[in-house]
C-alpha cells in the first residue's frame, strides 16, 4: 500500500497524473492532502510554517479549490470549477481540484467531469476523495490513479497477480492457473491497474537517469500499453479475459525487463 510519504518522493508538479483518487478515512485523507500539496506548493517542500503551507491547512491558497456536497453534487455546485478552467495558466503555474465525497457524484456530474479529468488544460489536475470505492462510477475509476490510504484497506500490491505484472515473471501456462483462481472483481480489478501502472511509472521515473536506454523504451512501452488497458477497463463477466490478454500483450516486455536485470 503507497502512503502520502510515498507520493512525496516520486512526484513532481510536472510528473502528476491528471486524476487521482485516494480513499480513506476522511479525517486522515485530509491531512495527507493538505501534506501533499504543501510538497508540491512550497518552495521549502512542506515546511509547515510558511505562508504558503499555512494557506493550504487553512483551505484559502489560490492555486487550490476545495469542493464539498450539500448532499449529493449538483452542476451548479461544479460552476466554479468548470469556470476556473477556462482560464489559462501561466507555463509553471498549477492549480488543483480537490473533490471531497467523490462517491456523491451523480452520473449528471460525473459525466460533465470526464473530459476535463482525462485531458486537463494544462496545469491543471484533479484529486477526488472518498472513504470507499463501492459507490464511485466506474467512469471516473476508470481515470483516475487510485490509491489506498487506510490501513485497514486490502494491500492489493501483495496479491500474486499483482507480482505476476512487476516482480514475479510467470509462464503464461502458470499465469493462466493464477488468473483461474483469483476471484477479483470489476472494480477490484480497476484499483489493481492503477497499482500496477503507478508501479511501473515509478520505475520509469527512479531509473530515468541510471536505466539503459533499451530497458526504457520497454518500460515506457509497458507503461503505454498499461494505460491503453486503463481507457478500456473489463466489462461485467469479463475479467479473466480481460487479464489474460494483458498478460499476452506484456508478456515480451516483462519477459525482456527480468532478463536485463538477471
Amino acid at each position: 500500500m503507497e502512503t502520502a510519504q510515498d507520493l512525496f518522493l516520486t512526484y513532481t508538479p510536472e510528473t502528476l497524473p491528471p486524476a487521482q483518487l485516494w480513499i480513506g478515512n476522511h479525517d486522515t485523507t485530509v491531512k495527507a492532502i493538505e501534506k501533499f500539496l504543501q510538497q508540491i506548493l512550497c518552495k521549502n517542500k512542506s515546511c509547515s510554517t510558511c505562508t504558503t503551507c499555512m494557506q493550504i491547512r487553512e483551505k484559502q491558497h489560490h492555486s487550490v479549490l476545495w469542493l464539498y456536497p450539500e448532499k449529493n453534487y449538483t452542476i451548479d455546485q461544479l460552476e466554479d470549477l468548470f469556470n476556473t478552467l477556462s482560464f489559462q495558466l501561466q507555463h509553471n503555474e498549477h492549480f488543483f481540484f480537490i473533490i471531497h465525497k467523490a462517491d456523491f457524484l451523480p452520473a449528471t456530474c460525473a459525466n460533465k467531469l470526464l473530459k476535463p479529468m482525462e485531458e486537463p488544460p494544462r496545469g491543471y489536475h484533479f484529486i477526488l476523495l472518498a472513504e470507499h470505492t463501492e459507490q464511485i462510477l466506474p467512469t471516473i475509476l476508470s481515470r483516475c490513479i487510485t490509491y489506498r490510504l487506510d490501513h485497514m484497506a486490502t494491500n492489493i500490491s501483495s496479491t500474486k497477480l499483482y507480482e505476476c505484472f512487476t516482480t514475479k515473471m510467470v509462464a503464461a501456462s502458470q499465469f493462466s492457473k493464477i488468473i483461474d483462481a483469483t476471484t477479483i472483481h470489476e472494480r477490484e480489478s480497476i484499483e489493481l491497474l492503477n497499482q500496477i501502472l503507478r508501479y511501473w511509472i515509478n520505475q520509469y521515473i527512479m531509473q530515468h537517469a541510471t536505466c539503459p536506454d533499451n530497458d526504457q523504451a520497454t518500460i515506457f512501452a509497458i507503461i503505454t500499453q498499461l494505460k491503453k488497458a486503463h481507457q478500456q477497463p473489463p466489462m461485467p463477466g469479463s475479467n479473466i479475459t480481460f487479464w489474460h490478454n494483458l498478460y499476452l500483450q506484456l508478456q515480451n516486455h516483462l519477459k525482456f525487463i527480468k532478463v536485463a536485470n538477471a
